[in-house]
């Protein structure tokens, strides 16, 4: 699915070449991608590039067994004669998959975070305060 209108020039920059697909999904994969704008690839490529790394990313999320193959099937090209899809509908698809995975991530984060402060607030009452 990368460079399906066959850019030859990157979006932010007519004279650099259009990023390869090794490098886009090399990218992706970086544990700082949140940190990139991706302003020199297309839209639809960066969402291939995103889908591409949220595939391997999915199983470290905690979720439904349902959740996961529903966001799964999303992430993935349907090279199945049967689910085959246009690039019209299946981007759309694949946008709001990489969504759910970076929602899932995000609740995550915040689940941590609530766990660490309910250990905190518990030990805190668990310190016997001075009492003057």
């Amino acid at each position: 699915m990368y460079n399906q209108q066959q850019h030859i020039c990157a979006r932010s920059n007519r004279m650099d070449p259009y990023p390869t697909e090794s490098t886009i999904r090399d990218r992706a994969q970086k544990p700082n991608h949140h940190l990139e704008r991706y302003q020199d690839v297309f839209f639809m490529d960066h969402i291939w590039g995103a889908a591409e790394t949220w595939q391997e990313r999915l199983p470290a999320a905690e979720m439904s067994v349902f959740q996961e193959e529903l966001i799964a099937r999303g992430l993935k090209e349907h090279a199945d004669e049967a689910e085959a899809m246009p690039a019209s509908v299946q981007f759309p698809i694949m946008y709001s998959a990489v969504l759910a995975g970076e929602c899932l991530e995000e609740i995550d984060k915040v689940n941590e975070s609530v766990v660490t402060l309910d250990l905190v607030v518990s030990r805190s009452y668990l310190v016997p305060h001075n009492k003057h």
